[in-house]
Parts: C-alpha cells; sequence; structure tokens
C-alpha cells in the first residue's frame, strides 16, 4: 500500500498512466531533495526538535546521500514511491529512529516544492551561463 493511498485498491491503469517515468525524474532531483533536507535538518536543530548530536549525525549521513546522488550511483529500490521514501528509507536503515525524524514538521507537498524550486534554480543557472 502506497503511503498515500486510502483503504480502496487503485486502478492499475491509471496508475501506470499517471506514474510513468516517475522513478527516473525522482533521481534526477535526488541531489535537490537531499539539500532541501539538510537545510530541514538545520531549521529542526534551530528550533530544538533535534538534539545538536542528532542534527549532526543526519546532517552526515545526507551528505553521504547527496555524493551517491550526485555521482549517479543512487538508485531507488523496488516498491519505494519516491525520492523522498527513499531517502528516509536510507537514513531509518542507518540511523534507526534518529533516521525518522527527518519527516518532522514536513509534508509531502512540501517536499515537492522545495526539491523542484532547487532543480529549476540550477537548470536556470546552467542556462545564463550558456548565455554569456
Amino acid at each position: 500500500m502506497k503511503l498515500w493511498q486510502k483503504e480502496t485498491n487503485l486502478n492499475a491503469a491509471v496508475e501506470q498512466f499517471t506514474v510513468g517515468k516517475d522513478k527516473l525524474f525522482d533521481i534526477q532531483l535526488a541531489p535537490f531533495d537531499v539539500l532541501g533536507s539538510m537545510a530541514h535538518v538545520r531549521m529542526l536543530s534551530e528550533v530544538g526538535l533535534l538534539e545538536q548530536q542528532e542534527s549532526v549525525i543526519l546532517f552526515d549521513a545526507l551528505k553521504k546521500i547527496y555524493h551517491e546522488a550526485c555521482s549517479g550511483s543512487l538508485t531507488m529500490e523496488d516498491g519505494v514511491e519516491d525520492i523522498h521514501s527513499q531517502v528516509e528509507l536510507m537514513l531509518t536503515r542507518d540511523l534507526g529512529e534518529v533516521g525518522k525524524k527527518i519527516h518532522s514538521g514536513r509534508s509531502r507537498n512540501d517536499q515537492v516544492l522545495v526539491d523542484l524550486k532547487l532543480f529549476f534554480r540550477h537548470e536556470i543557472a546552467l542556462i545564463v551561463r550558456e548565455v554569456k
């Protein structure tokens, strides 16, 4: 069952149509998702929702994931819905309960918007460099 799915079954044809190449796009957004998560960890620490040591542990783990994403070695595991879930899964697997805290005070919509904003900023900067 998907994270967002309710008690009803999803029509397979509808899911196939709406999902398409999502995993490819998610991998493309991965570095930006991780950068957004790094900023989120800093915020959680500053407002006292993470202890200093927890934020250091999370930040270091996210740096490792960021480098995997940038190098192209990060993959999405079968059954994982999106890049946000993949990152949270990796953190939870490696760090236990501390890894789960990455989602505190954050919505899926929030994550998507941050990822897209950072991605578009990056792409626009590339275009500007080409124009100059």
